[in-house]
């Protein structure tokens, strides 16, 4: 993911990544592993966004992998605040993660209309053999999003509801998938490539000017 990121001595956003550096810097106390949490942004804008604390600065872009940061440890429990930098503006951000909770917080608008929408997840399907899938519906006019195998249109999500995640395991197979909305086709069919077992994956739902756009990831961390 081509992030630009600037590093900091703080407590807050934490184990950000520097920008085609191979080097990980932890930036605060993530607690024991079982009471660790993950928190990563996404842009839901048609600009960049850059998420700051202090000096540090995470800017997403636009493309794909561009727009969503990798999932950043965090200790479950811990109240986290940063800003959302939109133009002049800047929007608060707090987040409070449940031990072992996957959050994605999503910034979307400007000036009045700015605002954070977050996707919570607990999961508990791990298996090293299967890859696991995940759709995540953003955008309110998808009142039922559902996930299917292109090109024979096998079900693997449906019924998800706006500002909900649904996740299964599958096979660790070449996948190309299809989302729809409302029981139709929304966006161009989404090449996954071959699924590597034991990997999580998140295709995002967002609104568009005309139509809802889809793209995927390769969940990550730090």
């Amino acid at each position: 993911m081509k992030h630009t990121l600037i590093p900091l001595a703080g407590a807050l956003l934490g184990a950000l990544v520097a920008a085609h550096a191979s080097a990980e810097t932890q930036l605060y106390e993530t607690g024991p592993s079982a009471d660790s949490s993950f928190v990563r942004f996404l842009n839901g804008n048609a600009e960049p966004v850059t998420i700051t604390n202090g000096a540090a600065q995470l800017v997403l872009g636009r493309g794909a992998e561009a727009r969503v940061s990798k999932f950043l440890p965090v200790k479950g429990g811990a109240s986290l605040s940063a800003h959302a930098q939109l133009g002049s503006q800047k929007l608060p951000l707090q987040v409070v993660a449940q031990p072992s909770e996957f959050v994605t917080m999503a910034v979307f608008g400007k000036d009045a209309s700015a605002r954070t929408v977050l996707l919570r997840e607990k999961p508990d399907d791990f298996n090293a053999m299967r890859a696991s899938v995940a759709l995540l519906n953003l955008d309110e006019k998808c009142t039922s999003a559902s996930l299917l195998a292109s090109p024979k249109n096998t079900l693997i999500l449906d019924a998800v509801a706006p500002t909900q995640v649904k996740r299964r395991l599958v096979n660790p197979v070449k996948l190309s998938v299809q989302v729809n909305c409302n029981g139709k086709p929304v966006g161009a069919v989404l090449d996954m490539a071959q699924l590597q077992a034991g990997e999580r994956y998140s295709v995002f739902v967002l609104p568009g000017k005309a139509a809802a756009q889809t793209f995927f990831v390769m969940d990550s961390t730090p």
